[in-house]
């Protein structure tokens, strides 16, 4: 029987055959499986996308038609009254329950995100303290604003600039959402009604305006960084003294020419113009140059009006650049400045409330909490940087020279000039 002979010659296989064979067996066994998870996967990548854009096209209305698509807009969100209550309230009874500690509260939103979210926490370099306490001013301040639409879309493309080079998505956005309100679930017993349809509304309109504006700016970016080019070029291959070839130069002219008189606190502005310019892409180091500008400023003018500079600004680059000068060209360099005016506003307020108290605390320090001071800070820095004692080998009598040196300048970048606080900071440096 050649059915029973081919079986039994089957049987009488050498072991490492059979082996073999249950091996590739194995193998094509775990490719199907890896092509059945694969699938599964972009199923339910698909399904959240899916979710996730009908949920804003069916909980959107006219006139919050920025939420209609995702990505697709930056306009103003119109919440009720009754929604802006829900989302203060709820943050606030999520504070209590917490104990009333901002940090606790941003360290659960820290913990939720990136527990939700890998490439969140990928995205985080900056120390988990630091990222908790931002994450907790962040919802704070989209629960605060919520109630002033222009307040609120000011607010929220500032914190997009923050995201810029993210990939935002509709489902990430979700997801955020979704560990928002595990942690506001989890934490307070008794919520108010409507609390997480207002957090979803929020927030989705936060993540579509941060995709709006990675998307959109950053074609403003680039004309800035052309134009900025053509300009600095043109400045270092001037020869012709007749001619003014110079931005600072240039808005000196348009200043004069406006009838109105180039003060001190613009003469600050020019001298670290270019800087302000090529930080504009990234919104935080934005914000140390203009604190610190701030205070150079005010040192020069108390009163300080910033829509002075705009047209200064405008006229000057239309003078620089007549051929490439255009509507687009004036619409990115008129968003530039009022997002530099904007951060030098806020940092020139604080300097003006921070200089009165500064002045305060140096007046009632006494000699024994310097001496506190003195003897804590090294050794509060040691302890989180065990390395850095190689670098200090003065004697104890010197750190604490250091130490007062640091202490002061905290007070002298306010009330002394500039170039006197640099010099003293430089020479402290080098020795």
């Amino acid at each position: 029987d050649t059915r029973l002979t081919r079986f039994r010659t089957s049987d009488m296989q050498p072991a490492d055959a059979v082996t073999d064979r249950d091996s590739q067996e194995g193998e094509l066994q775990e490719e199907v499986q890896q092509e059945q998870e694969e699938t599964e996967y972009q199923t339910e990548v698909q399904e959240e996308v899916d979710y996730v854009d009908s949920d804003f096209s069916e909980g959107t209305s006219g006139s919050n038609s920025a939420m209609v698509k995702f990505g697709e807009s930056l306009e103003l969100l119109h919440l009720t009254s009754p929604q802006c209550v829900v989302l203060a309230t709820s943050l606030e009874m999520l504070v209590s329950s917490l104990g009333g500690d901002r940090e606790s509260v941003g360290d659960a939103i820290y913990g939720a995100l990136t527990s939700s979210l890998l490439c969140i926490k990928e995205s985080f370099t900056s120390p988990r303290a630091m990222m908790s306490l931002r994450l907790f001013n962040g919802f704070r301040l989209l629960a605060t604003k919520s109630s002033d639409a222009e307040d609120l879309k000011i607010y929220v493309e500032t914190l997009a600039f923050r995201h810029m080079g993210n990939d935002v998505t509709s489902p990430r956005v979700e997801a955020v959402a979704e560990a928002f309100l595990e942690i506001l679930e989890q934490n307070v017993a008794e919520l108010p009604p409507g609390y997480a349809a207002a957090w979803r509304q929020l927030l989705a309109y936060a993540g579509s305006s941060f995709r709006f504006v990675n998307d959109n700016y950053g074609e403003r970016l680039k004309i800035i960084e052309g134009d900025w080019e053509v300009i600095q070029t043109a400045a270092e291959n001037d020869t012709d003294e007749s001619v003014v070839h110079s931005f600072g130069g240039m808005c000196a002219f348009s200043s004069a020419v406006m009838g109105q008189e180039t003060q001190g606190w613009m003469e600050e502005l020019l001298e670290v113009f270019h800087v302000l310019v090529d930080r504009i892409s990234s919104p935080s180091i934005l914000q140390e140059e203009c604190d610190l500008l701030s205070i150079s400023m005010i040192a020069k003018s108390e009163e300080i009006d910033f829509n002075k500079f705009k047209p200064v600004m405008l006229a000057a680059l239309r003078s620089l650049l007549p051929q490439r000068w255009s509507t687009i060209h004036e619409t990115a360099w008129e968003w530039l400045w009022f997002t530099i005016s904007r951060n030098l506003a806020e940092a020139t307020a604080k300097v003006k409330a921070f200089k009165a108290y500064n002045k305060r605390l140096f007046d009632t320090l006494g000699e024994e909490q310097v001496e506190h001071f003195r003897v804590t800070i090294f050794t509060d820095f040691f302890s989180k940087c065990a390395q850095s004692q190689e670098w200090f080998k003065q004697s104890q009598t010197r750190l604490h020279y250091i130490a007062d040196r640091v202490l002061r300048s905290s007070f002298d970048m306010f009330h002394k000039p500039k170039q006197e606080m640099m010099d003293d900071l430089s020479g402290l440096g080098l020795r």
